[in-house]
């Protein structure tokens, strides 16, 4: 696991060879073990590498990593757990190949099969191929988006990093910040990609690649499409879920360093460590509790660990270590962030990096097995609004301002917020049920974009799939990559952590993305097939329990011991967003109406950004 940065400069100021060093370096939490650097003077090229070191410890995978011939050079973030495989399908068609590591196999199959080589990996990833001889730039990211790619192209140079702050180093950069993108994170808590926060900036979406010419033309190309596995159809059998299953977790355990497994007690956690435990395997397990009852998992995560006979060691987080915490949020995840569960996991990061190099996490099992509660909320209200979206009553409410309907349904006892009565209006207005879940997720709605002055901007289609399936779509193609992954890595590298995905396998999530969806929803409860496996290692009450999220108390902190964080830095929302507005909404918060909590912590976080880069 590393940290890459390099860039091109065609024309104009050339600044990249005097500051590519400063842009490697300001990340190098993310690769402390070993740097390198590549340039190339006649035409103002660089590339540059931060290395933590996982997988072959010598020197012998240090980066930028040269071919032979000297054609090619590669910069890689990320593992490639079957590159023992591929190695020997290389030696097979007559590749000499010594698979000491996966660096050097990656760039014998980019070198040997071009571009398609991408279609071998299984691991996560980012990796930049310059060839010497065509004077071309090939930029990778993995099928789920695990590994981070940042670029910036403004016509004059490309510049592209692990983090945006290794392109915020570079000097001669335009730092203006999108409005659709602002948009788009006061929306949804993140900016999903291909959008980022500044202009001429841009995120390379997951399971695509670019190709850079020497006249500065840049082609993007999708050499993975979730569609396809969405719609096909795949029979369900035990033999092949479980094979699946162990083959994807057992890959993410390659490593020659020792490797721990985050466990929260939850359905997905639970069954990694179940998984490795019948494998064979020998771990320790982390986990992280809270004070607060109500966001305290950690006993559900010590019965698992005693039933399996496996060691798990228990943090707690305390306001003190938030507090803290919440400072360093704008530098180590360097777009606004808004996802609170960012906070513990930066925090039992630091925890778990003190012994050891890798962790397991178990994202992605919510999309893939459909288990967040707002799928089934969502379903709910589909079905509940049906009557009132033929009498169009959703356009009758705009005729009247929210404050006015508020009052009205006071008189008539019925106590409702202004954000939940715009979620009410906008999902009866909602022509496709895509379109109605997208409201149920978002926090900024079309009404509080309008009164600050931002567009609204929509993300997203719902093609051809039933209602899960769309959600469940939507959620792998934007949530999973641009927050949780997004979260789990910067948390991680920020401490020199490497944490690995074991159920976003290549097989394992195309078979699940195409079983029938009774095998994993039935009487409006998801995972089916997860618990069901589960049953053999836990008792019923454990497995059967109502979900709980990984998040802090937040807004209780922010209105007491908190509370002053705010007025520090709401000046940084001058010129985007409206203070009226922004005056009203703290206002009704402290007055304890009912708000939406993550507009206020969005704004907020937005605000700490701005004032972090000076942007």
């Amino acid at each position: 696991m590393c940290r890459i940065v390099g860039g091109w400069e065609f024309k104009g100021k050339r600044g990249l060879l005097d500051s590519i060093e400063k842009m490697r370096d300001c990340m190098s939490a993310g690769g402390p073990d070993d740097f390198g650097l590549y340039t190339q003077k006649h035409c103002n090229l660089a590339l540059g590498h931060r290395r933590l070191s996982i997988i072959d410890l010598s020197n012998l995978s240090h980066q930028p990593f040269i071919s032979e011939n000297r054609r090619y050079v590669l910069v890689f973030n990320g593992e490639i757990y079957n590159y023992k495989e591929i190695a020997k399908k290389l030696v097979s068609e007559g590749v000499r190949c010594e698979a000491f590591s996966d660096t050097e196999v990656l760039l014998q199959s980019f070198a040997h099969w071009g571009v398609e080589c991408v279609r071998e990996l299984e691991g996560m990833f980012a990796f930049v191929v310059w060839d010497n001889l065509e004077q071309k730039l090939y930029c990778f990211r993995d099928r789920a988006g695990s590994k981070p790619f940042y670029y910036y192209f403004d016509g004059e140079r490309f510049l592209f990093a692990s983090e945006l702050k290794g392109i915020l180093a570079y000097p001669y950069l335009q730092k203006s910040i999108n409005k659709e993108s602002l948009s788009l994170f006061l929306s949804f808590g993140y900016i999903p990609a291909p959008h980022c926060i500044l202009e001429h900036c841009f995120k390379l979406e997951a399971g695509s690649y670019l190709i850079v010419d020497k006249e500065a033309n840049i082609a993007k190309y999708r050499y993975y499409n979730p569609k396809d596995s969405y719609l096909q159809s795949c029979d369900f059998t035990w033999d092949s879920f479980i094979s699946h299953l162990q083959k994807s977790i057992a890959y993410r355990m390659v490593s020659d360093v020792p490797v721990g497994v985050l466990l929260s007690g939850g359905v997905d956690s639970s069954l990694v460590c179940a998984v490795l435990k019948d494998l064979g395997y020998s771990f320790e397990t982390f986990s992280m509790g809270f004070v607060e009852s109500n966001f305290d998992e950690s006993d559900y995560a010590r019965q698992v660990a005693d039933i399996l006979g496996i060691t798990n060691y228990q943090f707690i987080c305390h306001l003190d270590e938030v507090r803290g915490l919440i400072e360093q949020l704008p530098f180590v995840y360097d777009e606004p962030f808004g996802d609170t569960s960012a906070l513990p996991t930066m925090l039992l990061a630091q925890k778990i990096a003190k012994t050891h190099k890798v962790a397991l996490s178990a994202d992605g099992g919510d999309e893939l097995g459909i288990g967040y509660e707002r799928y089934f909320w969502s379903m709910q209200r589909w079905e509940q609004y049906r009557y009132y979206r033929k009498l169009q009553i959703a356009w009758i409410l705009d005729l009247f301002s929210a404050e006015f309907v508020m009052d009205l349904f006071s008189k008539f006892g019925i106590s409702m917020g202004v954000d939940k009565f715009l979620r009410i209006k906008n999902q009866l207005k909602a022509k496709s049920f895509l379109e109605q879940y997208k409201v149920e997720i978002t926090h900024f709605r079309k009404e509080d974009l309008l009164l600050n002055h931002l567009p609204f901007k929509s993300v997203g289609d719902g093609f051809c799939l039933d209602s899960y399936a769309q959600m469940s779509y939507f959620d792998w193609c934007h949530y999973l990559s641009e927050d949780i992954l997004t979260k789990t890595d910067r948390a991680s590298m920020n401490v020199g952590l490497e944490i690995r995905e074991p159920l976003l396998g290549r097989e394992f999530v195309d078979f699940m993305q195409g079983i029938p969806m009774e095998y994993k929803v039935h009487n409006g409860e998801g995972k089916m097939v997860f618990k069901q496996y589960l049953e053999r290692f836990f008792p019923h009450s454990l497995i059967y329990r109502p979900k709980m999220g990984f998040g802090v108390p937040l807004e209780s902190w922010m209105r007491s011991d908190l509370r002053h964080l705010l007025q520090e830095v709401l000046d940084y929302a001058e010129g985007y967003l409206d203070t009226h507005f922004i005056a009203k909404l703290l206002r009704d918060f402290d007055a304890k109406k009912r708000v939406d909590f993550s507009k206020i912590w969005y704004i907020y976080t937005f605000c700490m950004w701005r004032k972090q880069w000076n942007i």
